[in-house]
């Protein structure tokens, strides 16, 4: 007579498998509930600080976001704090956590993640990769942005 235990070993590891996988699965579905809730909450009527560090490392942006799904955008040297430009104004977009920024009267579109406090990605000019961004929730801007690709900078363009 054979020994039962191999085939009940086999069946136990494929029953974790099959488990640990399911766990998994609603472990990424709940992450992905939190960062669209966590986009959400960040967005709306809130004022984002941005730094562009590749293109124009030496100014800082405002983005004035509004609830109808426009913003404002200012622009200031970071060293001496003069405006570097007229006020700009745009469209915003939130799918989940990401968010895009369309800049009207001009080909810039900031497409990016919100997590938490903070927004990246890529600065697209023209449909081309321009350069990475990031911005902090309120006045301040953040102090640099990552240098690796993002998720934001590894999706596919609209």
């Amino acid at each position: 007579m054979r020994d039962p235990r191999p085939r009940l070993i086999a069946n136990d590891v494929g029953r974790f498998f099959s488990l640990a996988g399911w766990c998994a699965l609603l472990w990424c579905l709940q992450l992905n509930a939190v960062l669209s809730r966590d986009a959400a909450a960040g967005v709306e009527g809130t004022v984002w600080t941005a730094i562009i560090p590749d293109a124009f490392p030496r100014y800082v942006y405002t983005w004035r976001m509004s609830l109808d799904g426009s913003y404002r955008e200012d622009g200031r040297d970071a060293a001496s704090g003069r405006p570097i430009q007229a006020t700009l104004s745009g469209r915003w977009s939130l799918d989940g956590a990401r968010m895009i920024l369309r800049q009207e009267g001009y080909p810039f579109v900031f497409d990016g993640v919100v997590v938490g406090n903070s927004y990246s990605g890529t600065l697209y000019l023209n449909d081309r990769s321009f350069s990475r961004f990031c911005a902090a929730r309120g006045e301040k801007p953040p102090e640099h942005c990552g240098s690796g690709s993002g998720v934001a900078m590894m999706q596919e363009r609209d």
